[in-house]
C-alpha cells in the first residue's frame, strides 16, 4: 500500500497573530506553518463547517488560511496502486491468500478530508468481503489449484465492480490484478518483502546519516563564518564607537565653553535692562499718562524751552476744547439715529400685520370658494347619479317586461297552458307585476323566479284559453311597447318544454 495515502500530512491550527514590522503589522500565519506541496499535492483548509481546496496559490494572510482551524495534504496521484490481503478455505488444510490490487485516484479532496479517509486499505478490505461467494470460490479445490481459485475469483470481482462499484467518500477504486498465494508462495512473498523492507530502511539510514553529516559540516563552516564575521564586525565596531565618542567629547566641549561665555554675557546685558526698567517704571510712576507733566519733565532737563512749554499747554487745551465739541456732536448724531431706526422698525412692523391680514384674507375666501366648488360638485354628482339610476331601472323594466312577453308567448306556442286551469289573460295581465330585485346601479331577475312563475302559471291555466292568450301575448310582447326591442331566440330558454310535451302526447 502507499504511505501515508491519501492523506499526506495534517496541521491543526490556533488563532492568527499580527505580524511584521511596526507600520505593516497585519493579522497572518507564518510561511512555515504552510505544509509544501508536490506537483501532485493540494491543501484542504476546513473553515468552520466548510472545507475550501487549495492548489498552492492562498497566501499566509489571505483570510481564508486565516481563519482556518485545519490543513491537511491531499495525495490526487492517478491510479495509486493499494494492495489489498484476505484469506479464503480450500479443500485442504491451508487456505489461499487472495492479494487484490486496487488503482485508486482522489475524485473529491474536500470530501476525502470531511470523511477522514485515513486507512484506504481497511475500506477496501471491508469491500472485498462484502462480495458475496468470494469465500466459497476455493473451499471445493486442493492448494495446488492456485490458478483455478485465481481465475474464478478474477471473474467474479469484475462482475461484481461492474454491478456495485467500488464506493469510497471523495475516492474512486478500479478493480487490478488478483493473485492467489498458497502458504509456501505467501511465506517467500513475505519473506521478500521483508528483506526489501530491511534493504529500503538500511538505504534511507545511510541517506539520512550522510544528510546528517552533511548538514553538520554545513552547519560547523556556516558557524565558523558567522564567528569570523562577528569578529570582524566587533572590530569596525569598536573603532567607529571609539571615533564617534572622541568627536562627541570635543563636540561636548566647545558646547559648554559657549554656553558659558554666551550665559556671562546674556547676564550683563540682563542687568543693564533691569536698571533701564527700574527707571523707567519711577518716571512712568512719577509722570503717568498726564502729558502735560511730561511737557514739565522735559523743560526741567532741559530738552525743551520755556516758550515750547507755554506753546504745548495752549494746544492742548485747545485740543481738549475741540475734542468736547466733538464729542457732543457725536452723542447728539447717535441720538438722532438711534430715534430713527425705533421709527423705522415700527413701519415695518405695521407693514408685516397688514401684509399677513391682507394674505389670510385671501386664504379665507379661497377656503370658501374651494368649499362652494365642492359641494356643487357634490350635488351635481348626486344628481347625475339619480338619473342614471332611475334610466337603469326603467330599462331594467323593459327588458323583464319584453323576457316575461316572449316566455308567454313561447310557452303559449308550445301548449303549455293547454292541460294548466288558469285563465291565461289572468297570467298575460300578470306579466307586468313579476317581481323584480335590485342589484347595484340596475335589476336582475334570477332565472328560477321567471321559471317557478312559469310553471305556475301553466298549472293554473285551463286548456280553453289558448286562442286568447296568444293574442294577448302578442298584444303584450310586440304591441305594448314599441320601443323594447326583443330577442326571440328560442334556444337560449329552457322552458322544461320536454316534459310538457310528453304529458300532452307531442
Amino acid at each position: 500500500m502507499a504511505e501515508k495515502y491519501p492523506l499526506v500530512e495534517q496541521r491543526e491550527y490556533g488563532p492568527a497573530e499580527k505580524r511584521g514590522g511596526f507600520l505593516g503589522r497585519r493579522v497572518m500565519r507564518p510561511d512555515d506553518e504552510l505544509p509544501r506541496l508536490a506537483g501532485h499535492h493540494v491543501r484542504v483548509f476546513r473553515v468552520g463547517g466548510e472545507y475550501v481546496e487549495d492548489h498552492g496559490q492562498l497566501r499566509p494572510d489571505d483570510p481564508t488560511v486565516i481563519g482556518a482551524s485545519s490543513v491537511t495534504v491531499v495525495d490526487r496521484r492517478v491510479e495509486v496502486p493499494v494492495v489489498v490481503e484476505t484469506r479464503i478455505p480450500s479443500a485442504e488444510a491451508g487456505d489461499f491468500t487472495v492479494r487484490t490490487t486496487f488503482y485508486c485516484t482522489v475524485s473529491d479532496a474536500c470530501a476525502v478530508v470531511r470523511d477522514g479517509i485515513t486507512d484506504v486499505e481497511a475500506l477496501l478490505l471491508g469491500h472485498l468481503r462484502a462480495v458475496p461467494g468470494l469465500v466459497e470460490d476455493g473451499s471445493d479445490l486442493p492448494i495446488v489449484d492456485s490458478l483455478a481459485v485465481r481465475d474464478r475469483i478474477d471473474a467474479r470481482l469484475t462482475a461484481f465492480h461492474e454491478m456495485r462499484p467500488a464506493v469510497l467518500s471523495g475516492l474512486r477504486a478500479r478493480h487490478g490484478v488478483v493473485e492467489v498465494l498458497t502458504p509456501k508462495e505467501l511465506a517467500d512473498a513475505l519473506a521478500k518483502e521483508d528483506d526489501d523492507r530491511r534493504k529500503l530502511a538500511w538505504t534511507r539510514d545511510r541517506e539520512e546519516r550522510e544528510q546528517e553529516a552533511a548538514l553538520r559540516r554545513a552547519l560547523l563552516e556556516t558557524e565558523l563564518e558567522i564567528k569570523r564575521e562577528e569578529l570582524r564586525n566587533t572590530t569596525a565596531l569598536a573603532k567607529e564607537r571609539n571615533r564617534q565618542e572622541e568627536e562627541t567629547l570635543q563636540r561636548d566641549y566647545g558646547h559648554r565653553a559657549g554656553a558659558d561665555e554666551q550665559h556671562h554675557e546674556l547676564t550683563l546685558q540682563a542687568q543693564r535692562n533691569r536698571f533701564t526698567r527700574a527707571e523707567l517704571a519711577d518716571d512712568f510712576e512719577l509722570i503717568g499718562k498726564d502729558p502735560s507733566a511730561a511737557d514739565f519733565l522735559a523743560w526741567r532737563n532741559g530738552d525743551i524751552t520755556a516758550d515750547e512749554l507755554a506753546k504745548r499747554l495752549d494746544a492742548r487745551r485747545q485740543t481738549d476744547r475741540e475734542a468736547a465739541l466733538q464729542q457732543r456732536a457725536l452723542d447728539r448724531e447717535d441720538e438722532r439715529w438711534n430715534v430713527e431706526r425705533t421709527d423705522r422698525r415700527h413701519e415695518l412692523d405695521r407693514a408685516e400685520e397688514r401684509e399677513n391680514e391682507e394674505f389670510w384674507r385671501r386664504e379665507e375666501a379661497r377656503r370658501w370658494e374651494l368649499e362652494q366648488q365642492d359641494a356643487l360638485r357634490r350635488r351635481q354628482e348626486e344628481r347625475s347619479d339619480a338619473e342614471r339610476l332611475q334610466r337603469d331601472e326603467r330599462e331594467w323594466d323593459r327588458e323583464v317586461l319584453g323576457v316575461k312577453a316572449q316566455l308567454s308567448r313561447q310557452a303559449i306556442d308550445r301548449g303549455l297552458f293547454d292541460s294548466a286551469m288558469r285563465d291565461a289573460g289572468e297570467f298575460i295581465n300578470g306579466v307586468s307585476d313579476m317581481p323584480y330585485k335590485q342589484r347595484g346601479g340596475g335589476n336582475e331577475v334570477p332565472k328560477d323566479e321567471v321559471k317557478g312563475e312559469l310553471e305556475g302559471s301553466s298549472e293554473a291555466s285551463g286548456p280553453g284559453d289558448r286562442t286568447d292568450r296568444t293574442d294577448r301575448t302578442d298584444r303584450t310582447g310586440r304591441g305594448g311597447d314599441a320601443d323594447i326591442d326583443i330577442d326571440y331566440d328560442d334556444g337560449d330558454l329552457d322552458l322544461g318544454g320536454t316534459d310538457s310535451e310528453a304529458s300532452l302526447g307531442h
